[in-house]
């Protein structure tokens, strides 16, 4: 996903991170009641701030060198899932078309569908594994605690991380129709790496630029260029994602 917005990142993101984490937090845990503690409290965040600016280069750095299949992470030329996962994504690049992202946005940004806890959207989890996934095969339930604990060992001094990690998968509750009802998505449509649409797609994605064959937005006389309806520059929070 990094190499696939890489033209349109701004130097904001550990802070736009930062006010994320600070909207979990509590009101009354967030009230001051001098202007020594409100210098303290901006020190911290200042000194937190740092702290959450971890490198692409630290993440990469750590992961062990087989999945659970004894094979080399994110290999989609012939793992032990390649039919499934390669079929996942070449549906997925030809069918995420800037006018799917805006009816997706508009299907699901209602909150109307319903009231669930953040354990119950995970357990629904236990009934899917993410036919994008060549590493895995395990349930998606499993794997966000397996996400987070990793995390938690290797970078345990940043909470909002673990959090993050716990999280990360959980939109695919559009894939059951215990969320999702009549209006449940394909695999294609919630799972795989994520990419700007709306502009070109870069070679980068995961099976490269010939898995977008086929997409009606490539005949498209502004989506079909490298930056479409974007500036560079412009901050990853300002693109559609797919």
């Amino acid at each position: 996903a990094h190499s696939c917005v890489e033209q349109f990142a701004s130097p904001c993101v550990p802070r736009a991170m930062s006010l994320v984490v600070e909207s979990l937090i509590e009101p009354d845990m967030k009230q001051e009641d001098s202007a020594s503690d409100s210098t303290a409290l901006e020190s911290g965040r200042e000194s937190s701030s740092q702290d959450m600016c971890l490198s692409f280069e630290a993440f990469h750095d750590w992961k062990p060198e087989e999945n659970v299949f004894g094979d080399t992470f994110r290999n989609y030329e012939d793992s032990k899932r390649q039919e499934i996962v390669q079929k996942t994504y070449y549906t997925m690049h030809s069918k995420q078309t800037m006018e799917f992202g805006q009816k997706q946005r508009e299907q699901w940004l209602k909150f109307d569908k319903g009231e669930f806890t953040i354990m119950e959207m995970i357990e629904l989890l236990d009934k899917l594994v993410d036919d994008s996934d060549p590493d895995n095969d395990l349930p998606n339930s499993i794997h966000d605690f397996q996400t987070a604990e990793r995390i938690r060992e290797q970078w345990p001094d940043h909470g909002w991380f673990h959090l993050v990690g716990l999280l990360h998968d959980m939109g695919k509750v559009l894939a059951l129709p215990e969320v999702a009802g009549e209006h449940v998505l394909e695999h294609w449509a919630v799972v795989g790496d994520t990419f700007p649409i709306g502009c070109a797609p870069a070679d980068e994605c995961v099976f490269g630029f010939k898995s977008f064959e086929g997409n009606p937005d490539l005949e498209h006389p502004v989506y079909r260029t490298k930056d479409g309806i974007y500036k560079p520059g412009c901050g990853i929070s300002n693109l559609m994602m797919s």
